[in-house]
């Protein structure tokens, strides 16, 4: 029985496995059904037995291992076998049937292209069908000719782009060697003569020391992966120029590109290609390579690499998202510094991939959306930074490698995102009110995804894998908790829903986890006679506490800011100064440590006047963890403005302070603030104040008066 590409992945599982591999991780690593494993398995073992090798041990409750002398010998094995050993998918036939059509020398029938993906006539005419389709998106079409055979045409940038791809799809990331040896076996292994040669292994070998070299022209270092693309996708690009088919670079990209460094180092591997490939190679395809330089994938860059024009807008562009990253993650990156400079370095070869459309198919695309969806879900939240500067929108590959990158930064300082729910908007007056009502969603609950926005007769038909509902609406469907609401949202419904769903989510949580651990303990120490009736009296137990939970008590903005908490000053030095002195009364009173007002400046030194919520007034804060004792708010009014950064916009007559001690119990406090501060009639009249007793008195009459 012959092996596929999932299969050989399993194996490799296996081989590199330190101990027993679930049937469980298979699946989730995979992303295929229990069943399709077991047939897998089944597929590996007849290979096993046909290469005399011990098949694979499965141990109930323990999972599946190999035997350490099978593992040591299954890559001979696989390096031993032949092209009609392997089972291409759908997938990799196409991606190599475009390929033998774009790149080879050969007149190319029917007969020869099924010869080579090794399959029948028909199913070979259904992969050509399915390929002219799939090549429409790069501006191409497949002709066939009884003399030529198939031939591509189009533009020939919109060829090199398809090569990219395809190749991407057909070899995916692996170490050199076992490239090399894929392809000796699934290619070469198969077309004996030279000129039917796709991949030339000795040149192959070449090229990739020659991009190795122009690392040290760039001073930079490639990933591994674009050293081995990169080395293939020049062999093949040489091939389209033996035939003289030339790339054409525009005049004004011309000479935006030849002041890269990246020229430089395109010009020296050109003329070593020359010297392998014994043909000139034209400047335009020198140009061409240098767009591929620029968006090759690197491990670290100099200094120098990241010092042109275009690093200023990408730096800030990589803020936003960081900024973003974090506040919908709910967490602070402790380098964020660092962290922003890799991120620069990936999202510069990014720009030029999707500036020249050099897309490449992301092998771990699937992995990260179902392991790390959260992840995932809050990178495609941040990326429209990035796509505005572009000016295209991401492809889900490339939104993949930012989030790896922003997880993996995750992974390394040891934070987590907060557990994050899916939520379809219902709404029966149309786009414009649902478009608001989202928005409103967004910036109110920052763990939960707005999916989808819907009617409320798609709703009802239709099926939704969400966790919660919002209509504007009652709905007769009750698939999910629903939760009907005004478009428009006050304050107090704003407060309301968002204390309900907290409510229905820690609850479910700490419930779903106190089962389980009593159950876990029970079984070891205990014989279940009735293991559901136990299951659903636990459940009732522990749902006990919802009937006498409290609500937190939300005191107003009135039993916050006392006249001991207001001060009225001419004129300070600096923000710093202002932050320091609009913090006393609370420190004073034992609401804060000095501590807590070191961490308000350094997260303004950080992060910059973020602070800065509407016109003239700032709201400094920190974590509660940062040294509040006691929740607080503290104003203090400047005569002279204070400015927070250079920008006008930032200059502020008014600093409230606000120390709060989780996420919630300061809310209807802030609300009732931000809401005194958005009257400019209310604020004008806080200006011309002359003492803190006039000051708190007009606090109070807004206050009332919005009640």
């Amino acid at each position: 029985m012959s092996l596929d590409k999932r299969s050989t992945a399993i194996l490799m599982q296996l081989i590199h496995a330190d101990s027993y591999l679930s049937i469980k991780e298979l699946t989730e690593r995979l992303n295929v059904s229990r069943r399709t494993i077991y047939y897998d398995i089944d597929k590996i073992n007849h290979w096993l037995e046909s290469q005399r090798l011990d098949k694979i041990e499965q141990v109930r409750s323990a999972g599946l291992i190999l035997t350490d002398e099978t593992k040591d010998r299954i890559p001979d094995k696989l390096g031993e076998m032949h092209a009609w050993h392997y089972e291409y998918s759908a997938s990799e036939r196409k991606a190599w049937i475009a390929i033998y059509i774009m790149a080879s020398e050969e007149k190319l029938h029917l007969e020869s292209l099924m010869e080579k993906v090794r399959v029948s006539r028909n199913t070979t005419i259904e992969d050509i069908k399915a390929l002219k389709e799939d090549i429409q998106k790069f501006g191409l079409d497949l002709e066939f000719d009884r003399k030529l055979g198939y031939t591509m045409l189009g533009e020939e940038t919109d060829i090199r782009k398809a090569i990219v791809y395809y190749l991407s799809l057909a070899i995916p990331e692996q170490n050199w060697q076992s490239l090399l040896a894929k392809i000796q076996m699934h290619v070469n292994s198969l077309n004996k003569g030279e000129e039917t040669q796709l991949f030339d292994i000795s040149l192959l070998k070449t090229l990739y020391n020659i991009i190795s070299e122009s690392e040290k022209e760039l001073n930079i270092q490639f990933t591994d992966d674009v050293l081995h693309s990169m080395s293939l996708r020049l062999v093949l690009f040489g091939k389209r120029i033996k035939q003289g088919h030339i790339v054409r670079v525009d005049t004004v990209e011309k000479e935006v590109l030849s002041e890269t460094k990246a020229f430089q180092a395109a010009q020296y591997i050109s003329r070593r290609m020359e010297k392998n490939y014994h043909f000139p190679v034209p400047e335009e395809e020198q140009f061409y390579l240098t767009t591929h330089l620029l968006g090759a994938r690197i491990n670290y860059s100099s200094d120098d690499l990241l010092n042109e024009s275009l690093s200023d807008s990408l730096r800030e562009v990589a803020e936003k998202m960081v900024n973003d990253f974090q506040k919908y993650a709910c967490l602070l990156f402790q380098n964020r510094e660092l962290l922003i400079k890799n991120l620069l370095i990936h999202l510069k070869p990014a720009y030029y991939r999707i500036k020249y459309g050099l897309e490449v198919e992301n092998q771990l695309l699937d992995a990260v959306k179902a392991k790390y969806e959260e992840v995932f879900m809050i990178t495609k939240k941040v990326v429209h930074h990035f796509e505005q500067m572009v000016g295209k929108s991401l492809h889900e590959n490339e939104i993949a490698f930012i989030a790896m990158h922003l997880g993996g930064w995750m992974r390394k300082e040891g934070a987590t995102t907060s557990e994050r729910k899916k939520a379809l908007v219902v709404c029966a007056t149309g786009v414009g009110t649902s478009q608001i009502l989202k928005q409103q969603l967004e910036g109110l609950f920052s763990t939960i995804d707005i999916t989808e926005t819907v009617s409320v007769r798609e709703y009802e038909e239709g099926s939704f894998d969400v966790d919660l509902v919002i209509s504007t609406t009652p709905v007769t469907k009750k698939d999910h908790p629903v939760f009907v609401v005004n478009p428009i949202l006050t304050d107090a419904e704003k407060e309301g829903l968002l204390k309900k769903v907290n409510l229905l989510y820690n609850h479910s949580t700490s419930q779903a986890l106190s089962i389980d651990g009593l159950m876990d303990i029970i079984e070891r120490h205990a014989d279940i006679r009735d293991r559901n009736k136990l299951y659903e009296e636990l459940k009732h137990y522990v749902k006990r506490p919802e009937v006498t939970l409290n609500e937190h008590y939300k005191p107003s903005l009135t039993e916050l800011i006392k006249a001991d908490m207001i001060q009225i000053q001419k004129s300070v030095r600096d923000w710093k100064e202002a932050i320091t002195l609009a913090a006393q009364p609370l420190l004073q009173n034992g609401f804060i440590t000095k501590h807590y007002i070191e961490a308000m400046i350094k997260n303004v030194e950080q992060f910059g006047p973020y602070i800065v919520i509407a016109p003239k007034f700032a709201i400094p804060h920190a974590k509660p963890e940062d040294g509040v004792r006691k929740l607080g708010m503290s104003l203090l009014r400047l005569d002279e403005q204070v400015s927070f950064s250079k920008d006008s916009k930032h200059d502020v007559h008014f600093l409230v302070v606000l120390a709060a001690m989780d996420n919630e119990t300061h809310l209807k406090a802030l609300s009732q603030l931000t809401q005194l501060f958005s009257n400019s009639e209310e604020v004008k009249k806080l200006k011309k104040a002359t003492s803190t007793k006039e000051m708190l008195k007009m606090i109070n009459h807004s206050i009332s008066k919005t009640a």
